[in-house]
């Protein structure tokens, strides 16, 4: 499920968004204010974010009279602006200071949404990834928003993704349908390994020898208790890690 989180307390942009996305395999939550986005950011890490450079700085809270889903979506929740109640539009150092979250700077894509005389924000050196001008245009938005969720990022061979699983193999994450998984070094490296030859089995005997080392002196069963464990924080609905019968494990193909 790919996570797509919405920064604006514009209703137009919500509509707008909402038309776009009505596709499969997408969760759409909105926030109207900065402060509030960036808290969900952190707990809910988006695959997306949708940033209207006029939304609300706000506070410490959540602006807003209360919670009611976005139309046709799965969505969590969502809130609606009290006029006035906040200064609208994003500072040049709260953009930057935006983007810098780790939370989005690691793991999400920025799409801004910005009026024409907005545009002076999306300077040089600013990292978002793409934007679309207000008013929205429906087809540029909707061809705009599937790029960006669909957007492979691997040209160089540092992401593998195998359905769910999304493994960045140069900042050593895990993601999960768009979920942060924590791993430890060594569940990161088999998984990593096991997923860079889907389909293929591996012996306990040459895991051992590819992951762990020649030098490793523990039995086989280690590979089992990593395995085990691996299953346990990447596998719901989906089996990713097969046991091939007398012989050892090997990651699902398609």
């Amino acid at each position: 499920m790919q996570r797509v989180l919405l920064l604006s307390g514009s209703a137009d942009h919500v509509a707008a968004v909402e038309a776009a996305l009505r596709v499969e395999g997408v969760l759409l939550r909105q926030e109207t204010t900065l402060a509030s986005g960036l808290a969900v950011a952190r707990e809910w890490r988006p695959r997306l974010l949708l940033l209207d450079l006029d939304v609300p700085l706000g506070g410490g809270e959540p602006l807003g009279r209360g919670a009611e889903p976005l139309r046709g979506h799965e969505n969590e929740r969502t809130t609606v602006a009290e006029p006035g109640s906040a200064p609208t539009g994003l500072t040049a150092s709260s953009l930057a200071a935006l983007l810098r979250e780790p939370a989005l700077e690691r793991e999400a894509r920025v799409l801004a949404i910005a009026a024409p005389e907005r545009l002076g924000l999306l300077r040089p050196g600013i990292a978002v990834d793409d934007f679309v001008v207000a008013p929205l245009s429906a087809g540029e938005l909707r061809t705009r928003l599937l790029r960006a969720l669909w957007h492979q990022g691997d040209e160089d061979g540092s992401v593998l993704r195998r359905g769910g699983v999304v493994i960045d193999l140069e900042r050593y994450t895990v993601t999960v349908d768009g979920s942060v998984v924590d791993l430890t070094y060594k569940e990161y490296e088999l998984l990593a390994f096991l997923a860079g030859s889907p389909g293929r089995p591996f012996t306990r005997e040459a895991l051992l020898d590819r992951v762990w080392g020649y030098d490793y002196y523990g039995g086989s069963r280690t590979v089992d208790v990593h395995v085990r464990r691996i299953r346990s924080k990447i596998e719901g609905r989906r089996q990713y890690i097969e046991t091939v019968r007398n012989v050892g494990y090997r990651f699902v193909e398609g």
